[in-house]
């Protein structure tokens, strides 16, 4: 599965700014020291088409081939906001983790 990684303190910068939903984006994991967030690709990529925003699909693109992922990302939530976490946190639970392959290799974990 191709995810976009957000550490603990990415997070939580977010959170503090939208609330608690931005933590049902993904799975949570971690290994006692470093714990981060995996936000599906896919579940992304359903949210964009959900919200009919060409711009947010030329973003998701451009997302894509950055090796900066999560900050790109992180920008994207901050000008879509809870519009944009909300879909996102919809489609990874009606989806569920397993379902959710391919995508976008932005800060990804395969």
């Amino acid at each position: 599965m191709r995810a976009i990684v957000l550490t603990d303190d990415e997070l939580r910068v977010i959170e503090k700014r939208f609330g608690p939903e931005v933590r049902q984006m993904g799975s949570w994991n971690s290994d006692g020291t470093f714990g981060y967030s995996s936000v599906s690709a896919m579940a992304v990529e359903k949210a964009a088409e959900g919200l009919e925003d060409p711009d947010l699909a030329i973003a998701l693109s451009c997302l894509k081939d950055t090796p900066e992922g999560s900050r790109r990302f992180i920008e994207l939530l901050e000008t879509y906001g809870s519009a944009l976490i909300g879909r996102i946190a919809a489609a990874y639970r009606e989806c569920g983790v397993e379902s959710m392959h391919g995508g976008m290799r932005a800060g990804t974990r395969s």
